[in-house]
């Protein structure tokens, strides 16, 4: 169970939580070999979490910034979201794989949730192709194919890499 440690900053709920170990995971086709490399997890690069990441980073600051590492649509979303409540605070954040539901493309991006008093809101991602992203699941990774080849893929456990 994850411990948090609570301060307010402005009108800020600033949580400071456990620290989610980060990992990067590697799966490689069993018939043509193409791989992909995907990183899960934050380690303590985001040791805290306040709306101020999703803005661009003041001079001399310090941390790691969701500003650069997200989308303009999906900023433009949580700039609405967080400009519309008096009181937000970014509940969790982490680098999660998504795959594709249309084209079955897997590729690692950012899950955070900022929630409100009145709602919560997580990030929904579109892949290049049209489909919506979805976050993928323990029961997923059982059984990834290829989208070379559509082979199934295995996890290099001797490239598995763990930080923090």
């Amino acid at each position: 169970m994850p411990i948090f440690d609570a301060m307010y900053f402005y009108n800020i709920h600033v949580i400071t939580r456990k620290v989610n170990m980060g990992q990067e995971r590697t799966y490689v086709c069993q018939k043509c070999g193409a791989n992909i490399e995907l990183i899960e997890g934050s380690g303590m690069m985001w040791h805290s979490f306040n709306k101020e990441m999703f803005y661009p980073p003041k001079k001399n600051s310090f941390g790691l910034n969701f500003y650069d590492s997200l989308d303009k649509k999906t900023l433009g979303e949580v700039h609405k979201f967080i400009d519309k409540e008096e009181f937000v605070y970014v509940a969790d954040a982490y680098y999660q794989p998504y795959i594709c539901k249309k084209c079955g493309k897997i590729e690692s991006k950012i899950y955070f949730r900022i929630d409100s008093s009145k709602e919560s809101y997580r990030p929904k991602y579109i892949c290049e192709c049209g489909g919506k992203y979805k976050r993928l699941t323990d029961k997923d990774r059982e059984h990834l194919h290829c989208i070379k080849c559509s082979a199934a893929m295995y996890e290099d456990i001797e490239k598995h890499l763990c930080w923090d």
